[in-house]
């Protein structure tokens, strides 16, 4: 599939796929309110549309906003903070912090450290690479190309597993900390592809940063490769993940979450 074809990649990830609140965000190590519990939460650094910082540093994205409004529902005082999304998992799993919005695929390995929130959107992943590439599946990919995932995500599962201990193929997977790096691999020559969630790959293929690049194949989600994405919490922290799931389902019905979602995608992530 090429660009431009990024609509088809957005039909394709359907498919397979500020208000004044009570909680609004302040500095981690600020003292709780008396009357109003207060939530550390993270999300993933550099993630767009999911979360970004603007020109003088504030957190944005889809995730901030919905985050917000979660903490608005729940009467909560938040902070936010943004890490690579693998110190997310150690870090909500160790309990500094009580909410985890690192776009996280359920896995058996992962429930064993985590509790996880009902599904609040759906994920595939995508590779992309330098226009004019020949279209391959995942497994030929990492034979003939130099390909780049997230150091801890599914997909650098997925090419862990298809590169086993084979020298040649493990010399072909190249890792890194965050999508920023992703990218910047990827323009600099550092790696023939990139694989990563399928809508955080349409927002860089929309991107000025993205001219020149385009999908290689259609969006994946078998092999843990796609699937529900669910908020994080530590373990033993049954009560707040049955309020988080109280006012997910809560800002589906009353239209929140849609609204919020029209702000970053044109169409229904859920």
């Amino acid at each position: 599939m090429r660009l431009p074809a990024a609509r088809a990649v957005l039909i394709r990830a359907t498919l397979l796929a500020g208000l004044a609140v009570v909680a609004q965000p302040v500095r981690a190590d600020a003292p709780p309110p008396a009357d109003r519990p207060f939530l550390r939460i993270v999300v993933i650094d550099h993630s767009p549309p999911f979360s970004d910082r603007d020109a003088d540093g504030t957190l944005t994205g889809f995730n901030i906003d919905f985050g917000r409004e979660l903490c608005r529902s729940l009467q909560a005082v938040c902070s936010f903070d943004a890490a690579p999304f693998k110190q997310i998992i150690d870090e909500v799993a160790s309990g500094r912090y009580d909410i985890g919005f690192g776009n996280v695929l359920r896995t058996p390995d992962r429930e064993q450290r985590l509790l996880f929130s009902i599904p609040y959107w759906r994920s595939s992943s995508s590779v992309v690479g330098q226009r004019g590439q020949p279209e391959m599946a995942l497994d030929e990919a990492i034979r003939s190309r130099r390909i780049a995932a997230i150091r801890g995500s599914r997909q650098h599962e997925a090419l862990s597993r298809l590169a086993g201990s084979d020298p040649a193929l493990l010399a072909n997977l190249m890792t890194v900390s965050t999508l920023e790096e992703l990218w910047g691999a990827m323009r600099d020559g550092k790696c023939d592809m990139a694989i990563g969630p399928t809508l955080n790959v349409v927002h860089f293929l929309l991107s000025d940063a993205g001219d020149g690049f385009e999908t290689v194949g259609t969006p994946m989600s078998e092999d843990g490769l796609g699937g529900t994405v669910h908020i994080v919490f530590p373990p033993g922290r049954h009560e707040l993940k049955a309020a988080v799931d109280r006012a997910l389902t809560a800002l589906r019905n009353d239209g929140t979450y849609q609204r919020i979602n029209r702000n970053y995608f044109p169409f229904d992530i859920y």
